[in-house]
């Protein structure tokens, strides 16, 4: 009896210090994963702001309203993603298995709950369009409607991107996490792998 405590002590001690091996490499994939996309992310906020405050300029009727919308979506894109990268790139990789699983499972809800956002967004575009029927300036409701449907759709892509890359990165850690079983008998503990 003795001696099978002492092995399921040793083999818990092993698969522990195994993961506590991998998990550095694991976070590190993460934010990599995090980098990469808030890097693309950035890229289009810029893109859009910076066009946009050229283009609104020279532009009349709805392009101007466009470009103006596209404007204002790249600034507040900006002011989200470039925060974000930063931290990634500074974010710890030498994390607890526990603080490993809670991290990986708050970027998968957090880009679950944008893309819900982005169709919230999807839909208010729909308004804007169906409000330029009858405003008395149908140029600017086209325009804010037309921006907002294309912002709207790229972040759901991008929002779909990123939940799906991290999910299946993710999913080695929960295969991992799932694959480990410790449970009592009669005689001590049972593990399974």
């Amino acid at each position: 009896m003795k001696n099978t405590i002492l092995s399921i002590a040793l083999l818990a001690a092993g698969l522990y210090a195994q993961a506590q091996r991998e998990l550095p490499q694991f976070n590190k994939e993460r934010l990599r994963i995090n980098q990469t996309g808030f890097l693309v992310l950035n890229a289009w906020s810029v893109a859009n702001l910076a066009t946009g405050l050229i283009a609104q300029s020279s532009a009349g009727g709805e392009a101007k309203y466009f470009h103006r919308m596209n404007a204002i979506w790249g600034g507040v894109n900006l002011l989200i993603a470039l925060p974000a990268y930063i931290n990634a790139r500074k974010s710890k990789t030498d994390l607890t298995l526990e603080a490993s699983a809670r991290g990986q499972a708050a970027i998968e809800k957090t880009f679950i709950l944008n893309a819900g956002l982005d169709i919230a967004y999807l839909a208010g575009s729909t308004w804007f369009l169906e409000k330029a029927t009858t405003s008395a300036n149908p140029d600017k409701y086209r325009g804010y409607g037309k921006s907002i449907l294309m912002q709207g759709a790229f972040l759901l892509l991008f929002d779909a991107v990123m939940f799906t890359t991290h999910n299946r990165h993710g999913k080695k850690l929960y295969k991992a996490l799932n694959g480990l079983q410790l449970a009592p008998n009669n005689i001590g503990f049972n593990m399974h792998l």
